[in-house]
């Protein structure tokens, strides 16, 4: 783990008034903590698998943006990134798409999302969001 982007991340999401949202590029930029998402997972497909199909949603052609959502900032007693559960995915892929898409990482649920979106991703986006959790 970097443990200056750590810092830096916590300390720009202290910054924030809730709920806390990140970039996925963001997310993962130093981060190779099991425990920051998918903590609850039997086993663990590991941070390469979730960065790599995380990060590859922007190269999709329907996707605009991806934000995860961080509920916890320092979920250890030790030095942890931030932890993670839900995934907001903007754009017009639809829920089955990327059910499929995201299938190896085994999201407890996929499903397009008209409420509970952070205000600041629809102020910023006027596309459909689709959002995947694990928490």
């Amino acid at each position: 783990m970097d443990v200056t982007k750590c810092k830096a991340l916590k300390s720009a999401l202290e910054s924030q008034r809730g709920p806390w949202l990140v970039s996925i590029q963001q997310f993962f930029d130093g981060n190779d903590d099991p425990g920051s998402i998918g903590w609850r997972l039997p086993e663990h497909p590991g941070m390469d698998r979730f960065r790599d199909l995380l990060t590859g949603l922007l190269r999709h052609p329907d996707v605009q943006a991806v934000y995860a959502r961080i509920v916890e900032l320092d979920p250890g007693e030790f030095d942890c990134w931030p932890a993670a559960d839900i995934i907001f995915v903007v754009g017009t892929i639809s829920a089955d798409e990327l059910r499929n898409i995201l299938n190896p990482l085994k999201p407890v649920e996929v499903c397009r999302v008209d409420f509970a979106v952070p205000e600041v991703i629809k102020q910023k986006h006027h596309l459909p969001i689709v959002a995947a959790r694990w928490g």
